[in-house]
């Protein structure tokens, strides 16, 4: 009867750590994410735009506010995320606080902005 007692609660205990360990380290929610590999077609996907959070611009980052997100390669629901931008040099005229448009394409398995601009 020990060894049953023992055997659940360490069932209980890992099941219960698991959950833990794959609770998210923010709060986003990116069960509605979807990135698919790059393809050569180009549908007529409007700009998404945003609202710049941060920027880093050693390690080549902005964090934005945005809208739903649908590329080519990447779906997401509206959240606040960093991405890696593929260019540098857009991020040296912007600011935290500014609205901007962009393109979020799926490189090498992570979504990275491609295009960005001051929304207009």
């Amino acid at each position: 009867m020990k060894s049953f007692a023992v055997f659940t609660t360490t069932l209980i205990a890992l099941v219960t750590s698991n959950a833990f360990a794959q609770q998210p380290v923010s709060k986003m929610d990116m069960g509605s994410m979807t990135m698919g590999a790059p393809s050569n077609a180009r549908p007529g996907y409007a700009p998404n735009t945003g609202e710049i959070k941060a920027i880093n611009k050693e390690r080549q980052m902005i964090t934005l506010n945005h809208g739903e997100i649908k590329s080519k390669t990447v779906k997401m629901s509206p959240m606040t995320m960093s991405f890696p931008v593929a260019n540098a040099s857009t991020l040296s005229h912007l600011k935290v606080g500014d609205h901007v448009q962009f393109t979020v394409e799926n490189i090498k398995g992570q979504a990275t902005i491609t295009e960005l601009s001051e929304k207009r």
